[in-house]
């Protein structure tokens, strides 16, 4: 009896850690974050006005900012 106790806690365990590791992996949790890369304004005159534009885009389940610069 007893060891059918020690069997079956640790088969519940087993399907514990499964469920945790599957929802981690499901949420983009093991992932390494994305590479921000910054934008610069050139440095040269531009005839007009240059501003820099912001969007969210959606990555992997998650909202990100997105900046440009845009010269008019």
């Amino acid at each position: 009896m007893t060891k059918a106790f020690v069997v079956g806690a640790i088969a519940a365990l087993m399907a514990l850690t499964a469920v945790f590791v599957g929802g981690a992996s499901a949420t983009g949790y093991f992932k390494r974050p994305a590479v921000v890369s910054t934008v610069e304004l050139p440095l040269d005159p531009v005839a007009g006005d240059c501003v820099v534009q912001t969007r969210w885009v959606s990555d992997a389940g998650q909202m990100r900012q997105v900046e440009r610069a845009v010269c008019y």
